[in-house]
């Protein structure tokens, strides 16, 4: 792979990967269940990420690999908790371009109607369409990193600037203060419900992940983490700062809603772009929120079909798929087979969205999936720094504290999505893990994964046994939420992370078939760089 990347196309590519439309529509969500108590989950979601972001940060520089968070685990645990791990990763990845792509439909239909279903699922015209959208997402793969971080710059910057002028500007333009307190602040009670919403605002902050993706492809890795930095940092700006547009730019009567009746939001949009109802009185809005609401997800699927494509390829590497699909084009230099293979994937997706599953079921779901996924991170962390991996000068400090933190912190968002999305990404990673587990004959680290399947089962009965909904007319309920929010923390901190740590192998894993290739190389590319 070429290392072409710099560091402000990568800047701009974790950026603009995380200003999608599922922040407008998953907004939106958390404002009908909370109230102007939305914007907190941002504040909280910004916090627990940023202890994430800082495993990133230290990981993405001693493992600079295509894909590389779907392989940390594997030079720590061995193949059995990667391939879980992998799994996890690949299902989060898979679910949001189709994401995006619905976005784009939904905008499309509000001036056409033809588009999505009464149910909020796109129609057999809209899966067309979607069937196009994802075709066209990958040209901006195809000509390689040097052309994508290009593009994904410039195209970036006017999507900032759109995006920017969308919210801004209705703030400006509707602001009306009292729906921020005049109907209160937490009108239907203050932990519960933020808590709930939290998977909404966790599925907008995981883009900073394909940073640490494309690590491989960058001309210099030492400034990864500056990049994670900063990408949090305005991320989180621009966030709360949509929560607060739509919050304070809500015409209630435009809507046709009570006052205060937060609850009745979410249907009154119909399935509609929040931007497109609140910006129609203000043109100079309406235009950015049309702009924004066609060209937002465009780039952001694009770039989760590239930096997906890196994970597809990174199983590949670790024997878990065909090998061809960790071949490099040579024209281009990039995994032409990991990105047809990822696309065709993606439009499967699509097509079967029609008519039942919507986008707001397919954040809870991809978000499940990401974060089990993303609970090794802080533990291979602590497990490649006692194998002596870890440059002393690549060390975050405050990790001994920081590492069980984001361990509990990742373990509180996949108990938060809830029934039926956490048990179902459970069966998905289940049946891809022993499929491609058998295929592959993965034998290597069975003991030391067994910390990350009694994760998964505990998760999944606290879930089962702690939520309102379908688990208490099919599960005893044992909990109540706070009580199972309480306990899935306490015990991710004090059981799985040490088990996790304790689990890890003493000696950094390193397999002739699956690791000492690109092993070999990065010693070898290091030398360079050194020389």
């Amino acid at each position: 792979m070429k290392k072409d990347l710099t560091f402000n196309e990568m800047l701009m590519v974790g950026l603009v990967g995380a200003f999608g439309n599922g922040a407008l529509f998953g907004t939106i969500t958390m404002i009908t269940y909370a109230g102007p108590e939305a914007i907190l989950a941002f504040v909280l979601g910004a916090a627990i990420y940023s202890l994430i972001g800082l495993t990133y940060m230290e990981l993405g520089v001693t493992y600079p690999e295509a894909g590389g968070p779907t392989r940390y685990s594997i030079y720590t645990h061995g193949r059995w908790t990667n391939i879980i791990n992998a799994m996890s990763d690949i299902i989060w990845y898979l679910f949001i371009p189709p994401i995006e792509v619905i976005s784009i439909i939904a905008g499309v239909n509000y001036f056409d109607p033809i588009f999505i279903a009464a149910s909020g699922a796109p129609t057999y015209l809209g899966v067309g369409l979607g069937l196009a959208l994802m075709l066209a997402l990958i040209p901006f793969n195809y000509y390689g990193i040097k052309q994508f971080g290009r593009s994904s710059l410039y195209i970036g910057i006017v999507k900032i600037f759109f995006y920017l002028s969308m919210s801004l500007g209705l703030i400006f333009f509707a602001l009306d203060y009292a729906n921020f307190y005049k109907y209160g602040f937490a009108p239907y009670g203050v932990a519960v419900p933020l808590f709930s919403i939290m998977p909404y605002a966790m599925y907008d902050f995981g883009a900073i992940r394909v940073i640490p993706d494309l690590a491989e492809e960058t001309n210099n890795k030492s400034k990864i983490p500056r990049a994670i930095g900063m990408v949090l940092l305005f991320e989180t700006l621009i966030y709360i700062s949509v929560a607060f547009a739509i919050i304070m730019g809500t015409n209630w009567s435009l809507i046709g809603v009570s006052p205060g009746d937060f609850l009745a939001v979410q249907a009154a949009f119909h399935g509609d772009n929040p931007f497109f109802i609140l910006g129609k009185p203000f043109p100079l809005v309406f235009i950015a929120a049309v702009v924004t609401g066609v060209l937002t997800p465009f780039v952001t699927g694009y770039i989760y079909l590239g930096s997906g494509t890196r994970v597809l390829f990174s199983m590949g590497r670790s024997g878990y798929i065909s090998d061809k699909l960790k071949g490099i084009e040579k024209k281009h230099s990039i995994p032409l087979l990991s990105l047809i293979v990822f696309a065709v994937v993606g439009v499967i997706l699509v097509f079967v969205t029609a008519p039942v599953p919507s986008i707001y079921t397919f954040i809870d779901d991809a978000t499940a999936a990401g974060y089990i996924g993303l609970i090794t991170n802080p533990i291979a962390l602590m497990v490649t720094r006692r194998q002596g991996i870890t440059k002393k000068s690549d060390m975050v400090r405050g990790m001994s504290i920081i590492a069980p933190l984001a361990t509990a912190g990742s373990a509180l968002i996949v108990f938060w999505t809830g029934w039926p999305s956490e048990p179902y990404a459970v069966l998905l990673i289940a049946a891809g893990s022993v499929l491609f587990g058998i295929i592959s004959k993965v034998k290597i680290g069975a003991k030391n994964a067994l910390w990350y399947v009694f994760f998964i089962a505990f998760i999944t009965f606290m879930v089962a046994t702690s939520h309102d909904g379908l688990s208490s007319s099919v599960f005893p309920q044992y909990f109540t939420y706070m009580e199972g929010t309480i306990i899935t923390f306490i015990v991710a901190l004090v059981v799985i992370y040490p088990l996790g740590v304790l689990s890890g192998f003493k000696k950094q894993f390193v397999h002739k078939n699956f690791t000492e290739d690109i092993y070999t190389k990065q010693g070898a590319m290091e030398w360079e760089e050194n020389k």
